[in-house]
């Protein structure tokens, strides 16, 4: 588990790291480029590449790249050209100079010439922005911007005048308490633009925060308790509108490290510990190995963060990375941040963010769905009130692409159901909206006049029914509209199960989207759109119901018995590697993409090293992802108690649910470990594996006698599979010798190295076992008329997939009176007993119709273990564990 000082050291070294990647690959002796992939690179750039690196100074870096880190600002601050270095980058290269001490005598600008001197006093002043802020052209937020500039004019001496600080903060002050929930809405014209920024400018405002007053402590809370509601599992603070993804996620950690630095939250300080964890996960992810975001690459920032600004914003990123780092080293060294189950905790309610309209967002946090739905005041894509929570629910960014809310066209227009709704009303699980008309989709910001809207009215409730999303729509219309649309997108990775019901004329498709960038997002590519598509009407209605489906991570997701149980729950899961163990892919934010971890055999996990799989459980537990254990052994076949016993118990004790493959195999595992109370425990077959021998190339039984080089006989009875402890491969070798019957033909490719071969000619084949190629094991069997598989019944086996091979090809199997082969195989066993004795006697008494009647009831049998019919029960225990993994 993560302790402040573990993250703040990690999230100092890898801002480093990222620096000196940058260096060397693109910034050579900190030269900043002027063109970065067909873009000039402005002094924005410059202004971050300083504040990262003065924040790392403030965490107690003194060197990047073997050279002096003021020596390298020194070098970077010549170059400022004041001029084009304006508002967020004014204040960054004052806040520079800043921590070196007032402008004069300063050491970072001593060195400078005249004129480079004059380029910095130009830079850090925005004074002649302020015209533009009164003129309503730039965002409220910007006064606060244009206040921190003046501040650091102020701290390092160019001014003494505190006229203008003194009316930005006063203006500051009045925007942010004019909303008694502390809400920002940052438009002009008060459409309710509500946002990242709704949360963000409190923290931009913390060097303010005595000059504001009482109402910024108000805001921070409220911001901290927005986030804390509103905040995704992969550290986005806000997940809608402007500046998401990556900065969100950054939001996230600035946001956690100063709750946690300077108290403003102390009874959540392990919840913003791990959020804050989370979220430095995300964004160390978004960067290639040249220190360059990634967040333009197989994705899309909004419109003014284009790839232009590619580079402003990775270092916009490393800056916040670095500052978040030095805060936390404020904290106390042995805060430990809270597990996952706990820093993201069920909940539900509806966040308003003003009295007097509708407008706010509804956040629902369950087991099995957790999801935010924003109603505020933009009709595009980001903006609209559509479901996101990044991994699972995205929408396209900033297009005139509406999801999850009709797209209506009619005359030249198109129209969606967004901005504000006229109403909302929530219930448990549930949130009810209406609008009345329709507004221009795709309307940007600010100052636009989109034109009337269409009439009619829409009423939608979305319902959260166990893991599905349920969209009701009732959608009336002045006149008929020409076409009428909703589309659900689909997140690569991520399928959907959508599901439609509609009363009137309508037809549904899915189209592929994936690679087409107006379908990307912040965070990922969107694959595939669901869509209905209504006969125009007055008056429609209609549903879906969507479903992510699981991603189930298995420790054995390559081998044939999870091959032949997984394809026919594709429709359900999506299978794919764990997140622990040898096999595990895709680093620190690997578990936020997996549901459930299916664990198959735990011995292959870790081997023996009881600490090492203490620490994957510990690990399991912390991200809050259930294990479900397909229990195919008591014990690992090695037979090593005194290592693996303590090893299956600790798995036993972590399980949330637990596949039997039989009644017998669960009293047996049941009276061993002691597994918690609210395991779910299910008895669900081993499938047969007919299909997989067929689709090896099954030949029939004389070509496989020619293959194999066989004598002909009447009846054919094998031994397959590897040598167990349990597996009595002498007794059979006896029995048939000892058998009076001269039609009987023994083959036997699985002799262990005690095993002694009678002198018998009715032993064709006795040889030891070794892997071979499933065509020519799918021979093997082809060969046979009878399998044998005699088990001591007092052995610790639970299962045989050999059960698997006789059932799936219709084979009788003479069999022990081992319970697991009694219940499974049914009357397709012959009982055989286990000793040379009684399998000479069932020999010598076997008719041609015990053994019909024996065929016949593999044959019956099959179709009952056939995997289409295993699997949904497979995926209902999945389902079940999932959703009452909190209970």
């Amino acid at each position: 588990m993560t302790t402040a000082a573990e993250l703040a050291t990690r999230l100092t070294e890898w801002t480093v790291a990222t620096m000196e990647a940058a260096e060397r690959h693109h910034l050579p002796g900190w030269r900043l480029p002027r063109a970065f992939a067909g873009h000039e690179v402005g002094a924005d750039v410059r202004a971050d590449v300083c504040f990262t690196l003065t924040h790392l100074a403030e965490a107690g870096v003194a060197e990047v790249g073997g050279r002096d880190l003021d020596e390298v600002l020194v070098g970077l601050l010549g170059g400022v050209d004041g001029s084009s270095t304006h508002t967020f980058f004014s204040y960054r290269i004052a806040e520079t100079l800043r921590r070196a001490g007032p402008f004069g005598g300063n050491p970072l600008v001593a060195g400078l010439s005249d004129a480079q001197r004059h380029e910095l006093e130009v830079a850090v002043d925005s004074s002649d922005w302020l015209e533009l802020l009164d003129a309503g052209v730039l965002p409220r937020n910007y006064a606060a911007v244009l206040a921190r500039c003046e501040q650091g004019r102020l701290d390092l001496g160019l001014t003494d005048d505190t006229t203008r600080l003194d009316a930005l903060t006063g203006r500051v002050a009045e925007v942010l308490g004019e909303n008694p929930r502390r809400a920002l809405d940052d438009s002009n014209d008060r459409v309710g633009r509500y946002d990242i920024y709704t949360a963000d400018v409190w923290l931009f405002c913390q060097p303010l925060a005595p000059r504001i007053g009482p109402v910024w402590a108000d805001g921070l809370r409220a911001a901290l308790d927005l986030v804390a509601t509103v905040g995704a599992r992969d550290g986005s603070a806000v997940a809608w509108g402007r500046s998401v993804g990556d900065l969100a996620a950054a939001l996230t950690l600035e946001l956690g490290a100063l709750a946690v630095a300077d108290g403003h939250d102390p009874d959540r300080a392990g919840l913003w510990l791990r959020r804050a964890a989370d979220a430095a996960e995300t964004v160390m992810a978004g960067f290639d190995p040249d220190g360059v975001s990634t967040a333009h690459r197989h994705r899309n920032q909004d419109g003014y963060r284009g790839p232009a600004r590619r580079l402003q914003l990775t270092f916009d990123l490393l800056g916040k990375v670095a500052w978040a780092a030095g805060a936390l080293q404020r904290c106390p060294a042995d805060l430990v941040a809270a597990p996952v189950a706990e820093a993201y905790p069920d909940g539900e309610a509806w966040v308003p963010f003003e009295d007097a309209r509708p407008a706010g967002a509804w956040a629902h946090r369950s087991t099995g769905a957790d999801l935010v739905v924003p109603f505020v005041g933009i009709t595009r894509s980001h903006y609209l009130p559509a479901p996101v929570q990044p991994g699972t629910w995205e929408v396209p960014i900033d297009r005139d692409l509406p999801t999850w809310t009709p797209l209506v066209t009619a005359g030249l227009g198109r129209y969606t159901a967004g901005g504000l709704p006229t109403s909302v009303e929530h219930g448990p699980r549930s949130l009810t909206a209406t609008w009345d008309g329709y507004p221009v989709s795709g309307r940007g910001l600010d100052g636009d006049d989109p034109g009337p809207p269409l009439e009619g009215t829409r009423t939608a409730r979305l319902t959260v029914e166990g893991r599905s999303l349920v969209l009701d729509d009732h959608l009336t219309f002045a006149q008929a509209p020409r076409t009428v649309s909703l589309a659900v997108p689909e997140v690569a990775e991520r399928p959907l199960c959508v599901e439609w019901e509609c009363g009137t004329g309508h037809a549904t498709t899915t189209v592929t989207v994936d690679g087409l960038a107006e379908w990307r997002t912040p965070t990922s590519e969107l694959a595939r759109v669901h869509q209905i598509d209504l006969d125009p009407g007055t008056d429609l209605r209609y549903r879906a119901r969507v479903t992510p489906l699981l991603r189930v991570g298995s420790t054995e997701p390559d081998h044939h018995y999870s091959r032949s149980l997984y394809g026919p729950m594709a429709d359900r899961v999506v299978v794919g590697p764990p997140p622990v163990g040898w096999r595990a892919q895709g680093g620190a934010t690997r578990f936020r993409d997996c549901d459930l971890l299916h664990l198959h055999w735990p011995e292959w996990l870790a081997f023996d090293d009881l600490a090492a799989h203490e620490a994957i459980i510990a690990e399991l537990a912390d991200h809050d992802v259930p294990v479900v254990w397909t229990a195919h052994n008591l014990t690992p076949h090695q037979k090593r108690p005194e290592a693996f016993d303590a090893i299956y118990a600790a798995w036993a004790a972590a399980a949330r649910g637990v596949i039997h493959h039989s009644a017998w195999g669960e009293a047996l595992m049941r009276e061993r470990y002691a597994f918690s109370p609210e395991c779910l425990h299910e008895v669900i077959p081993h499938g047969h594996f007919g299909g997989l021998w067929a689709d090896a190339g099954l030949p029939d039984r004389a070509e496989a006698e020619r293959r194999l080089g066989l004598p002909p006989a009447p009846l054919r009875i094998g031994v397959v599979g590897a040598p167990r402890a349990e597996k009595l491969v002498q007794e059979v070798l006896d029995g048939v010798a000892a058998s009076g019957r001269d039609d009987v033909q023994l083959v036997c490719w699985s002799l262990g190295d005690d095993d002694v071969v009678p002198d018998d000619p009715r032993i064709a084949v006795a040889s030891r076992y070794e892997m071979v190629h499933p065509a020519a094991y799918a021979t093997r069997l082809a060969a046979c008329d009878v399998l044998a598989l005699v088990f001591s019944p007092d052995g610790e086996m639970l299962a045989t997939g050999a059960g698997a091979d006789a059932v799936g090809l219709g084979l009788p199997v003479l069999r022990s009176d081992w319970g697991y082969l009694v219940e499974t195989l049914g009357d397709a066993g012959i009982a055989a007993g286990h000793t040379a004795t009684s399998i000479a006697a069932t020999l010598d008494g076997l008719t041609p119709d015990v053994l019909a009647a024996a065929r016949e009831a593999a044959l019956v049998r099959r179709e009952a273990v056939a995997w289409d019919r295993l699997a949904p029960r497979t995926a209902d225990l999945f389902d079940a564990v999932v959703l009452a993994r909190h209970d």
